[in-house]
């Protein structure tokens, strides 16, 4: 570890809230909770630090940690070529996307090109919507009906649009669908998607190598002492069961993923050519009961 983090004793973790089930507030509305906020404390508690967390604006986390401000970035970020530019990744997630529906509702969606003719809800200025968008244009150059994209500025709304019938599909990123099937009577995921960039990590500001070695032997050590299977599993960010496509696992493996899209171990990016520009979608198997 750096000498002045010990010497200060205090890591330092810049998110961004609410964003469940990753970091929101608890129901007193100044209390943060969630997975991200649980496993950055065991990793402070793993380096022998008191964690101090800074709840601000997320593109406002990047240049504060070029300013020196924060020690981390610990906010769902996905570990993108472009990002690892100005800042490093030490990789503890692997996220994505999927598709909610309700369950016994006989929609078997399994790729966005599944959604013609469909209402879709979706949370607004996220990046799905640009991925609705162009799916929806294919749709009608092919014959088919398009997409009604149902655009809300909240997760909450988009997925009680679903529950009240007024949408027929949730689009968004697999943490929220997941939490929100997990938390929601008659909901389910009936399927996930990866991108080329799915893997998500704590950022670190450029050239903080030690501090990124000792993050990455921290989460290594949570995965082997169990503490990280626990949290996942409280915070229900993983799929009982699920299996990555043979295709994505030739993608996922080099990352540390398991077969399952459970991270086997944590790996330091420092070089954008590590992960490749621009948006691939890696569709995974419908899963079976679901629809």
């Amino acid at each position: 570890m750096p000498d002045a983090l010990k010497k200060k004793g205090t890591l330092v973790l810049a998110t961004n809230a609410p964003y469940p089930p990753l970091e929101y507030f608890d129901q007193d509305n100044k209390t943060l909770i969630g997975y991200d906020i649980d496993l950055g404390t065991a990793i402070g508690t793993a380096m022998g630090l008191k964690v101090e967390w800074r709840n601000i604006s997320f593109d406002s986390i990047i240049p504060g940690l070029q300013a020196g401000k924060y020690d981390a970035g610990m906010a769902g970020f996905s570990i993108e070529h472009e990002r690892l530019s100005t800042v490093d990744f030490v990789s503890y997630y692997l996220s994505g996307g999927g598709f909610l529906i309700k369950q016994g509702s006989g929609l078997k969606v399994g790729s966005f090109a599944d959604l013609c003719g469909y209402r879709v809800a979706v949370q607004k200025g996220v990046s799905q919507v640009a991925a609705l968008s162009d799916q929806s244009r294919k749709c009608q150059s092919s014959g088919r009906k398009p997409i009604t994209i149902l655009q809300f500025p909240d997760q909450n709304i988009v997925v009680l649009n679903l529950t009240t019938g007024r949408a027929d599909v949730v689009v968004g990123d697999k943490p929220q669908v997941e939490y929100a099937a997990g938390h929601a009577d008659g909901l389910c995921v009936v399927s996930t998607y990866q991108t080329g960039h799915s893997i998500a990590g704590i950022a670190v500001p450029k050239g903080h190598q030690e501090l990124a070695a000792a993050l990455q032997a921290a989460i290594d050590h949570l995965i082997k002492t169990g503490t990280y299977a626990r949290i996942s599993t409280t915070w229900k960010t993983g799929v009982e069961g699920a299996a990555l496509s043979a295709e994505y696992r030739k993608i996922s493996e080099p990352w540390g993923v398991g077969p399952d899209g459970t991270i086997e171990r944590s790996l330091i990016f420092t070089d954008p050519a590590a992960i490749p520009a621009g948006h691939s979608y890696y569709h995974q198997p419908v899963r079976e009961g679901c629809q």
